[in-house]
């Protein structure tokens, strides 16, 4: 097995080749973005008005119509399936934003130095 160089910095210890190359490419305001989209998904998620609270009345009005219990929410315009496609979409936003977030952080895994000890 070969041993990677290593730099130590005050979080720990880095390969040296990797750091060399992100300390030349990669723009750490990419995570601040990344931070920004996590905010909206947060939003998007879990406030009032939300995916949770689609979710929520999704299962009321499904509960309805597969089970047969009384209304629990009230009767949209919007069809039943129209509205389980607005929330299939909200989630693949959700995935798209997750995705970048994960995108961005990749470079950075490039810093895990070999460890000779396994």
């Amino acid at each position: 097995m070969s041993i990677t160089d290593t730099i130590d910095t005050p979080y720990g210890a880095v390969a040296a080749d990797a750091l060399n190359v992100l300390e030349r490419t990669y723009d750490t305001t990419r995570l601040l973005a990344a931070v920004g989209t996590l905010d909206v998904l947060r939003a998007r998620l879990s406030d009032p008005g939300s995916l949770r609270d689609d979710l929520l009345r999704l299962h009321g009005m499904a509960h309805t119509i597969l089970n047969g219990a009384s209304l629990t929410v009230s009767s949209q315009h919007e069809p039943f399936v129209d509205q389980v496609s607005d929330v299939i979409d909200q989630l693949d936003a959700c995935l798209a934003g997750l995705y970048v977030i994960r995108e961005t952080l990749l470079p950075l895994e490039a810093l895990r130095p070999e460890d000779a000890g396994e």
